[in-house]
């Protein structure tokens, strides 16, 4: 626990990471026009998606990494970890450099899509910045194998702080949506230099043949993982293409918002589930009580998550973002259905995990981002956003259907219990968002007492699945 306790600057650092960006997203929507808004966040979609797509896991492999595979380096004369070190960052700079000439290419088409033709040359430096990454110095990242965690959390939270500072600077003085460009700029050059200054090993490349095969066989499955990330971004670069950058603005305000805290709670109940799955995974007597458990909790957490986007998600955001960025109520009944499904294809996730069933995670994150896919057609083919969005959610509905069915045949969920962790909500939730459609001008007195009728039944739902199925906070316990 002495090692792991050193990795809170990490964890900070790592929250910083998550909110600072926000924070440079408020900054900029009453900064500058809708529609640079819009393009400023299609320049974070253009990186972001090609870095995504052609990750495969260098950082991560210089924290796992073997010193010991390189027999050549040591008959040689050199040093293995040197030896190793400098392959990986000679494979980060030949990616970075590959991507760089493609994005400069790809510039005119990049940003006819986004209808900005005229600022070609913005989107050709996002190709520098990619290209300055590729000089980071993984030694870093090294470290936290001994549980060093403080310089990387120094180099996170400096390359956000500095990459917020220069947006939001460059946006007061210019107003134009190339503040992104320089704020991402001056990101990738702290990060670069402050690796260098904190990491305890020389940068240096090198090419090994035996490392370069290690660091491939390691990474190539995380390209397919990739992939599905990548899709699940797609749905701005759809919206921009077609609608334009002011929508897209929009768009990104309203669900890229309400999609952050899902991300943390994601990742927090996977964590703090994961350890007690790991404990019965041999299996045990009370098993059902708690994967029941679980899906109680998840589908708990799910529904007053979508029930807090529908009721008040359009307020916060007018009250945070400005009046030109709040949504419509519908939209934001549909987001909160939607990431009420992204909550619930966690189901299988933690017992997954816990007996090494890494396929069923995969499957999962395919099935989801081809969700995308029915959404991006009826986009086309209407140019509404609200119904891609509720293509989006339908076909992630289907997903889910198929990815429950899997989760409650093969783990040991009760039948029964799943399934209503999964209907529950959903049921609610879209008889809230079918009553937006019937009655669209309702008032928020209304508004207010729909809501609370579906929290009222939904209490008593899961109140009655607690005696019924022997779930709650005393399985936990027992756990």
């Amino acid at each position: 626990m002495g090692g792991l306790g050193r990795s809170a600057p990490l964890l900070a650092a790592n929250m910083l990471e998550a909110v600072l960006p926000f924070a440079r997203n408020v900054a900029l929507a009453h900064l500058i026009a809708p529609a640079e808004f819009g393009l400023a966040i299609s320049l974070s979609i253009v990186i972001g998606m090609l870095e995504v797509l052609t990750d495969f896991g260098l950082p991560i492999f210089a924290v796992r990494k073997d010193a010991g595979v390189d027999p050549l380096a040591k008959s040689a004369g050199r040093d293995a970890e040197t030896a190793m070190m400098g392959t990986l960052q000679g494979l980060a700079l030949f990616r970075a450099s590959l991507l760089a000439v493609v994005l400069m290419a790809a510039s005119p088409w990049i940003a006819a899509a986004f209808h900005a033709s005229d600022s070609a040359p913005v989107y050709a430096l996002l190709g520098l910045i990619v290209f300055v990454r590729g000089f980071e110095n993984f030694g870093v990242k090294a470290a936290m194998r001994a549980f060093v965690f403080w310089r990387e959390a120094i180099v996170v939270t400096a390359a956000q702080v500095a990459g917020l500072a220069v947006t939001v600077a460059v946006a007061a003085l210019s107003g134009g949506f190339s503040c992104m460009l320089w704020g991402m700029l001056a990101t990738a050059v702290t990060t670069v230099a402050l690796s260098h200054a904190l990491s305890p090993q020389p940068y240096r490349l090198h090419w090994n043949r035996e490392a370069a095969r290690e660091a491939s066989v390691f990474g190539r499955p995380l390209l397919v993982n990739g992939v599905a990330v990548s899709l699940n971004l797609s749905d701005r670069l759809l919206v921009g293409s077609v609608l334009g950058p002011g929508l897209l603005a929009l768009y990104n305000v309203a669900y890229g918002t309400a999609q952050l805290p899902r991300t943390v709670l994601a990742k927090f109940l996977t964590s703090a589930f994961l350890p007690l799955f790991v404990r019965h995974r041999e299996g045990d007597a009370d098993t059902s009580a708690l994967y029941d458990t679980w899906a109680w909790c998840l589908s708990c957490l799910a529904f007053a998550y979508g029930l807090g986007l529908s009721l008040l998600g359009d307020h916060v955001l007018a009250f945070v973002f400005g009046e030109t960025y709040r949504p419509s109520r519908l939209f934001m009944c549909l987001a909160g259905l939607s990431l009420c499904v992204k909550f619930l294809m966690l189901l299988p996730v933690p017992a997954a995990y816990a007996v090494g069933n890494t396929r069923l995670v995969a499957f999962g994150s395919i099935l989801s981002a081809l969700s995308v896919i029915p959404g991006a057609a009826l986009l086309v083919w209407r140019h509404d956003v609200e119904l891609f969005l509720a293509g989006l959610t339908a076909a992630e509905f289907v997903a889910l259907l198929v990815f429950g069915r899997i989760a409650i045949r093969e783990q040991a969920f009760t039948r029964s219990a799943g399934w209503l962790a999964i209907g529950t909500p959903l049921l609610l939730l879209a008889a809230l968002a079918t009553l937006t459609i019937l009655v669209p001008e309702l008032s928020f007195g209304r508004w207010l007492a729909a809501c609370s009728a579906a929290l009222l039944l939904s209490a008593a739902i899961y109140g009655a699945m607690v005696p019924r199925f022997g779930i709650g906070p005393g399985a936990l316990r027992h756990a």
